[in-house]
């Protein structure tokens, strides 16, 4: 009988202690995790988020008056402006001008009604005057020499509308038509004019053309915004028929172009890809003036290369870029551009391509980007392009 009370009073012994070392034990854990929780702090955005933030909300907003940086015409370099923003029931009114540093000029103004039928349908109006002063030709074909440049100049006035349907989120259709007024002349700037090869055959020299640009497109897109996106992908196709009724001018172009965007790891990387390709046709006895060609070169355009570096009848660029994400407010990225210019369609193959790699640094939003730079290095040596917007 001692024995057995003995037993009884051991096990009652451990259990006890076992039961107290447990509490102990949950209570030092519980004790571990309010020390914790008592060291963590909100996720707070940092100064530069908070300005990216206001600077976008200010962009958007549907009144306001904000400033550009760029945009103006391809080669124009830096080109401050300022426009306005004003919203009227479904209607936004914008208008504004630019003047970059190599004295081009541009004023310009829009009236869009994007969000009639429930987002279904959008229409948009617009009229601009622009005076470019020094525009870069280096002749026609793939082959040209950087050292052939020469400058011309080109002023023109565009006005016209197009009316989209929208029956899904992703998928849009539609047409256009507009009037554009041009007119080259010699140019400025530290390189020789145009004037000094005038009567080398250059198609459309010194002419003054008024086109009727009737044009169709459709496009299927998913990205999360044409101003920034992770995932998603755009497949589009647009058809111009440009009419000049004064002079043998009178062309139509397609333009096609895909993009694809894969987040990898938590979009912690993202591959994207772009293929662009314009390409004209004419008939008898007519030619595309040399300042319509399509071409190869510049910020969005590859950059190995300045802008309208290779122009000619067909071109097309494939680009493909491997991001990474350091912080939440700036990307990097590695690229390459490829791309080639052709007299003849049946020539737009992977022969004899233009390739140009690179390293780039963009600070961005979540819906825009503000600030891209890019350093490429190609045949000619290093461009280094600084722009808003995305690359593709």
């Amino acid at each position: 009988m001692l024995k057995l009370l003995t037993i009884t009073a051991l096990t009652v012994a451990l259990t006890a202690t076992s039961a107290f070392s447990q509490d102990t034990r949950i209570e030092e854990l519980a004790r571990a995790q309010a020390e914790k929780a008592g060291r963590l702090t909100p996720n707070v955005a940092s100064g530069t988020e908070k300005t990216l933030a206001w600077v976008e909300g200010h962009l958007t907003d549907p009144s306001t008056v904000f400033l550009t940086f760029g945009g103006l015409y391809p080669s124009a370099g830096f080109a401050p402006g300022a426009a306005f923003r004003y919203a009227a029931g479904p209607a936004r009114l914008v208008a504004g001008g630019a003047f970059s540093f190599r004295a081009y000029k541009s004023v310009y103004a829009s009236l869009d009604f994007p969000e009639l039928l429930n987002d279904k349908l959008e229409i948009q109006t617009d009229v601009e005057w622009l005076d470019a002063t020094q525009v870069p030709f280096y002749g026609i074909g793939n082959e040209t020499s950087k050292d052939d440049r020469v400058n011309y100049g080109l002023r023109g006035f565009d006005a016209g509308g197009s009316i989209a349907v929208t029956p899904t989120r992703w998928f849009s259709i539609g047409a256009g038509l507009a009037l554009h007024h041009i007119e080259d002349r010699g140019g400025k700037g530290s390189d020789p004019s145009i004037d000094t090869i005038a009567g080398s055959g250059v198609p459309g020299l010194f002419s003054d053309t008024k086109y009727r640009d009737a044009s169709a497109f459709a496009a299927i897109d998913w990205r999360e915004s044409p101003g920034y996106t992770r995932r998603g992908g755009l497949y589009s196709i647009a058809v111009h028929d440009m009419k000049d009724s004064d002079n043998p001018l009178s062309f139509r172009r397609v333009d096609a172009e895909v993009q694809q965007f894969l987040p990898v790891l938590k979009e912690h990387w993202v591959l994207g890809v772009r293929g662009l390709v314009q390409t004209t046709d004419v008939d008898d006895n007519e030619v595309v003036p040399y300042y319509r060609l399509p071409s190869l070169g510049g910020a969005k355009r590859h950059r190995g290369y300045s802008d309208f570096r290779f122009q000619d009848r067909h071109m097309m660029v494939i680009t493909g870029e491997y991001r990474w994400i350091p912080s939440r407010i700036i990307d990097m990225a590695l690229f390459v551009d490829a791309g080639k210019v052709t007299a003849e369609r049946r020539d737009l193959d992977f022969k004899d391509l233009k390739t140009a790699y690179g390293i780039g640094l963009r600070i961005h939003g979540p819906t825009f980007t503000p600030l891209r730079m890019d350093v490429a290095h190609g045949e000619e040596g290093f461009r280094f392009h600084i722009t808003g917007g995305v690359a593709f």
